[in-house]
Formats: C-alpha cells, structure tokens, sequence
C-alpha cells in the first residue's frame, strides 16, 4: 500500500503553512530535514510551528515519523515536540519530551507510553515512531498502538473529543522553560488501512526498509 494520505521526505517546506511565533524557527536544513528549533524559548513561549491539509483522518489510518532531539525539554513544563492529526470533533495529539511520549485523552488528561522512551541530547539517536490508529468504533473509542523502531510499545486510549480544523496535520515544537530546543524530522508519512498491509508492503519491497533507514 501507499502513503496515501501524505508522503513527505522534508527536502522542502513551502507547502506546509508557517505558524511559527517569537523567536521559534521551522526550516529545512542542510541535510535535508525538517528543524524546529525554539531557541530563546524562555523568553517568550516560542513556538516553531507548521501544519497542512492533508484530508480528513478515515476511521484506520497509520503516521510514521521519524525524529532525532539535540535537545527537547520535559513534557511537565510545557516544552515537547508535537504531532497532531483532526477531525472537525477529534484530534490524535502526541508528545515527545525528555520525560516520556504522551498520547492525548478527552479532557486533556495523557497517557503515557512505555517509560522515558524518548532519547534527546548526549542520547540521541534517530527514532522511527509508527501510530496505529484505529476509531472504527466511534471517536469516543478510539485507540493508537505505538511502535518505536519496529517494535510495539502497547495500545492506548487516543479519544481526545475536541474541535478542529477537519484534514489538518500539525508539527509543533514549544519551548516555554527549555532554552534552545531542536527537532529534526527525516520523513513523515501518513497512509489509511490496517497495520498488517504496511508490513507487507514493507518486507516486500528493500528499498523502502532502505529508505526508512535514512
């Protein structure tokens, strides 16, 4: 199956929308990747922002990213990277920060994934995340299986019921405590269908586990 829905390698920049504020800063790199970087974060809660249409989420749908940290704060003072998927009722809202990944329920309540799986600075290392979202069974019910690096971190609860704008896919890094926050992004991509077809396709075709190397 294909990246249906979005295939992006972040060689270029200009057709996501620039919402960045302050001193928060979201580019393209010399070696080809997205960077958020929210530098004087502290002084100003910047924010290195970017986001797209790419149609409304269908009720299956898979997200794999891939990220690298030099340096991302803690999810408890408000400094993360974030990834986020709507529909006009319901939003898939990830975080990743030093202090763990945090998947978004109705309420603003998270969940967090795993312990502290998120590696940034002296650590970091290149991250590939898959989100297996399915909310076949109502928005109220919806559930995301994580996987780190090919391997499953467990299922949770992704029912965060709250307005939107319907199709949009969001990139956010904030800073508001941790001075000179930095994101990479090798690749994002989005796909609708069923986990099990990717795998497929994947193991079927070497050079896509090539790419996805980076």
């Amino acid at each position: 199956m294909a990246w249906d829905l979005l295939d992006e390698d972040c060689v270029a920049i200009d057709d996501w929308n620039d919402g960045d504020t302050d001193t928060g800063v979201s580019e393209v790199d010399p070696a080809s990747q997205f960077r958020f970087d929210t530098n004087a974060g502290a002084a100003g809660n910047a924010l290195a922002y970017r986001f797209r249409n790419v149609g409304s989420p269908p009720d299956k749908f898979i997200i794999e990213i891939k990220t690298y940290f030099d340096d991302i704060g803690s999810h408890n003072d408000s400094d993360y990277f974030r990834l986020q998927y709507c529909t006009a009722t319901w939003r898939l809202r990830v975080n990743f920060a030093a202090d763990g990944l945090f998947v978004y329920k109705t309420g603003g309540a998270t969940t967090e994934v795993g312990t502290n799986i998120v590696v940034e600075g002296v650590s970091a290392a290149w991250q590939t995340w898959r989100f297996h979202v399915d909310k076949s069974g109502g928005e109220a019910a919806a559930t995301v299986e994580v996987f780190l690096d090919d391997v499953s971190q467990g299922t949770v609860d992704c029912d965060y019921e709250v307005a939107g704008a319907d199709g949009s896919i969001t990139l956010w890094q904030q800073g508001y405590t941790t001075d000179d926050m930095v994101t990479h992004i090798d690749f994002i991509r989005v796909m609708t269908g069923a986990l099990v077809a990717l795998l497929v396709d994947v193991h079927d075709c070497g050079d896509v586990e090539e790419k996805m190397g980076g």
